[in-house]
């Protein structure tokens, strides 16, 4: 309801703006105050949900998320043309820093919601309904806003915001009444001495290191998607914004299919290849989509061959987001995981406009923007192939630190 809801006020929220302030800026408000937001508070959101109970915490970011959405919709027809900035942009940073304190505590505590054996499907199931949110966002809120306005995006986000509150309440918490990781001390320190136990927790396991990488190096590559595939139809190809949709929404199916095949795989064997086969796949993929834009210049052909494509790269990606998370929620203690998720967290989205603004430039001044896309998919190959033996010792080294250490969430198993 969240991630629907809130990807249907983002797309309404770019509609308005633009309409208002006619400025580029209004489809990368959010994309610009998100990341400088995560990067501010990744050391107190990551100490807050390693030190406060998630229960609370979850049912703190909703309230205030809930009390700045009718702050907004109260004050926002209060102002015009560029002026609207002024009530957008606090929100924009409050729901940004609610969404990122909701995400790094809901990580957290998965194996304190359902039994170890579950947090599997349980991530499938999430990752597959934010995918199923992504397919029909954008039709929703492009569909209200023209019969509605913008308003109608701020009560719908009241209205989803307080049912997920409700949800949050009903939930029954099993939390940790001791800790037996030898690991992670149990003492007072102030922010920075906190979240630097987190840091050193990371360097221990170098498995951790390598996934945080790899979904880095991922994130930045599929900025060129963001930027590349409008850019090619619509500029170099000239063949109309219809195949821009299908290609975005064969993505998100495929972001949808993969999360729920993930159900059907075991969660204790195979991390080593659920991780690094996506990664040489998804270079596979991205460059078989620059050799169609290099070859094909039909509407009908790129819309067929590009969708499949994209369902393929939207595959990959679920795939690997999948197995990444679960593996850090099942192998992670509980006292140190908000810290971990909050720089995981934080480090994705802060390359983002990084990304953005990179690819920006290389479409801008490269004559054929489809070698951009032949080039990422090399460099996904390349990356696989370096990261390979590192990636691979990781794993091996990884099950021996989980043996020495017990999972110390293991006695809660039963009473869930």
């Amino acid at each position: 309801m969240n991630s629907l809801s809130n990807n249907m006020l983002s797309y309404g929220l770019g509609l308005m703006l633009l309409r208002q302030t006619n400025s580029a800026i209004s489809f990368g408000i959010e994309m610009i105050i998100a990341p400088v937001v995560g990067v501010l508070f990744v050391i107190p959101i990551g100490n807050l949900v390693d030190k406060y109970k998630h229960k609370s915490l979850l049912i703190g970011s909703s309230l205030i998320k809930i009390l700045f959405l009718i702050f907004f919709i109260l004050s926002i027809d209060h102002f015009n043309g560029l002026y609207k900035m002024i009530p957008v942009v606090p929100f924009v940073a409050v729901s940004a820093l609610c969404s990122n304190i909701s995400t790094v505590t809901y990580s957290a505590s998965v194996h304190e919601l359902v039994h170890s054996k579950k947090i599997q499907r349980l991530s499938s199931l999430t990752s597959a309904a934010n995918s199923f949110s992504n397919i029909f966002a954008p039709v929703l809120g492009v569909s209200l806003y023209a019969l509605f306005g913008f308003d109608i995006f701020i009560f719908i986000g009241i209205i989803s915001s307080s049912l997920a509150f409700l949800l949050i309440l009903s939930l029954k918490f099993h939390y940790q009444t001791e800790e037996n990781s030898n690991d992670v001390k149990e003492e007072s320190f102030s922010q920075l001495q906190s979240f630097k136990e987190g840091i050193n927790y990371i360097k221990k396991r170098k498995l951790i290191t390598d996934i945080i990488l790899i979904s880095m190096f991922l994130n930045f590559i599929f900025s060129s998607m963001n930027i590349g595939i409008p850019y090619m139809i619509e500029a170099e190809l000239n063949i109309g914004t219809s195949p821009i949709g299908y290609l975005n929404t064969s993505d998100a199916i495929g972001l949808l299919l993969g999360s729920l095949f993930m159900n059907f795989l075991p969660a204790k064997r195979g991390t080593f290849l659920k991780i690094i086969l996506p990664v040489f796949s998804l270079g596979v993929e991205i460059s078989l989509l620059g050799a169609l834009f290099q070859n094909i210049d039909k509407s009908f052909l790129i819309t067929l061959y590009g969708s499949a494509t994209s369902f393929f790269i939207g595959f990959s990606l679920a795939i690997i987001e999948v197995n990444n998370m679960v593996y850090l929620q099942k192998t992670i203690a509980t006292a140190i995981l908000g810290r971990v998720m909050s720089i995981l967290t934080t480090a994705n989205r802060a390359l983002l406009p990084v990304g953005s603004l990179a690819y920006t430039f290389l479409f801008d001044n490269i004559q054929f923007g489809s070698y951009i896309f032949i080039g990422n998919g090399l460099l996904c190959i390349i990356f696989g192939l370096f990261i390979f033996p590192s990636l691979l010792k990781a794993v091996k080294k990884d099950k021996l630190f989980i043996k020495e250490h017990a999972w110390p969430n293991s006695h809660l198993e039963e009473k869930k």
